[in-house]
């Protein structure tokens, strides 16, 4: 096999080539819209999110100067960050996404800030606002690609079970392969999808009457569209 190098006529071709299958790729693959997720937690949440996350934005480096998806954990509570994000968009620094999730948990926050949060992100007139809850707290969801879970026993509860299947901390920085390859993401979606129409069949439609519940699983479905 011979190791002269290829001709300049030849390089030519191969970097045409590589420019055509690259138009190819952003014609088939649309590029997500600039999506912030803000997240109240600034450890377990965007450890967990960062995993799809950096999937997406590594699969359109190619075709984006920029990052599409991106996570900012606050540390802030329920009705703060809708402030926050209302102040940000407003003085210019977030205008320019075009979807902004909120994911936040119940905790032990008031029920009017808990409820308040969603209705008043999602009632706005062409809102691009959207949220993904926990009831009680973000390890439900994670619970969830592990087992059924039904009681209104709160986060010490979703952590000791946790503590079941892995060794579960708030900052584990492989948080997102354990779980991946531990537990299941098709049956945490599944569970998710049950208990949170499970409400809505009772006609419930307060978020904080919802317990054990999460609308985690809507952000991560759009996620996943965007890998391919």
């Amino acid at each position: 096999m011979s190791l002269k190098p290829k001709k300049h006529s030849e390089q030519k071709k191969i970097q045409a080539k590589m420019k055509q299958h690259e138009s190819k790729m952003a014609t088939k693959y649309q590029l997500p819209p600039y999506t912030l997720i803000v997240s109240e937690g600034i450890k377990t949440e965007p450890l967990y999110l960062e995993g799809f996350v950096r999937k997406i934005n590594a699969q359109y480096k190619g075709l984006a100067k920029d990052n599409h998806i991106i996570i900012w954990g606050t540390g802030r509570n329920t009705k703060g960050l809708l402030k926050l994000v209302d102040k940000k968009v407003e003085n210019g620094e977030w205008s320019h996404f075009e979807k902004i999730w909120l994911v936040y948990d119940k905790d032990d926050f008031p029920f009017d800030n808990f409820d308040n949060t969603q209705f008043s992100a999602e009632g706005r007139k062409d809102s691009n606002i959207r949220v993904a809850w926990s009831n009680e707290s973000f390890e439900l969801w994670l619970l969830l690609h592990f087992q059924e879970y039904v009681s209104d026993n709160g986060r010490q509860q979703y952590i000791e079970k946790l503590n079941t299947f892995f060794h579960y901390s708030k900052a584990r920085e492989d948080l997102f392969d354990v779980i991946m390859e531990k537990g299941s993401l098709k049956d945490a979606k599944r569970r998710a999808k049950k208990l949170y129409n499970g409400f809505l069949k009772k006609g419930e439609k307060s978020p904080s009457k919802m317990v054990p519940a999460t609308k985690v699983y809507e952000l991560v479905e759009e996620l996943e569209s965007y890998i391919h």
